[in-house]
């Protein structure tokens, strides 16, 4: 597909038959964020731990858990997955809400679609009632990092994130509503 700088996209939320387009949409996003920064064979064991159908199909039931797909023409190529269970105990607030992914194809990247799927995660967050929004995001993940910073994300601690037998350290970022 081409890239249209005037592309029109449609929102809409996840259903149970979503489960292998979230498998597939979800590894092509991480694949191409993070496979040149790390080795083939970590990448290949940690795919089954996060990307298969059958554990988004489960995801897709969690009732705190909420995808909103983006699609071009009929072409999914992003999503921004929402959760609202407890937060870990580095996130201040009373009602946390949780931007657990926000996923876009490398094509997608630099074009406004990250500021539309922030801006509505913040209002969504705000419409809930929600106190706090919190998120993870890669210690070295540097470009996601001024994403986040931008729109008032500030570090509240570090958690270890497993990529096969890579040991790394992921962020907790949060800010309030």
């Amino acid at each position: 597909m081409s890239v249209s700088p005037s592309a029109v996209f449609t929102f809409r939320t996840a259903t149970p038959k979503d489960a292998h387009l979230l498998a597939d949409l979800g590894w092509r996003t991480f694949d191409e964020t993070f496979a040149a920064y790390n080795r083939p064979e970590d990448m290949e064991a940690f795919r089954p731990t996060m990307y298969t159908p059958e554990l988004q199909a489960a995801e897709l039931t969690d009732s705190d858990s909420e995808f909103l797909i983006v699609e071009v023409e009929g072409e999914a190529v992003a999503y921004v997955k929402w959760n609202t269970s407890p937060a870990p105990e580095e996130i201040s607030g009373q009602k946390p809400f949780q931007i657990s992914r926000l996923y876009l194809l490398q094509a997608w990247t630099g074009r406004g679609l990250g500021d539309i799927l922030m801006k509505m995660s913040l209002e969504r967050a705000q419409q809930n009632g929600h106190d706090v929004v919190w998120l993870t995001v890669w210690e070295s993940n540097e470009r996601a990092i001024r994403f986040y910073q931008k729109y008032g994300f500030r570090e509240a601690g570090e958690l270890t994130f497993v990529l096969g037998e890579d040991v790394q350290r992921d962020l907790y970022m949060q800010r309030e509503v």
